[in-house]
């Protein structure tokens, strides 16, 4: 009884991880097609991001040291 417990483990612990390496081997895919999308339109991309997102301006409750 307790063989078949131990290879029922085994087996989960084999599938469970087959299913984690599938979910990383497409999310890999997925962040090399973006890098290599951004390689080539690297300009329109860095404009696009300067609209959506605004450079966020220094804090203007600097410490000036005497």
């Amino acid at each position: 009884m307790a063989t078949t417990n131990i290879r029922k483990s085994i087996q989960n612990k084999i599938e469970s991880l087959t299913k984690e390496l599938e979910t990383a081997q497409a999310e890999l895919k997925k962040w090399e097609k973006i890098a290599a999308d951004y390689e080539v339109n690297r300009d329109s991309i860095d404009s696009i991001l300067s609209i959506q997102l605004p450079e966020v301006p220094e804090s203007r409750s600097k410490k000036i040291k005497a």
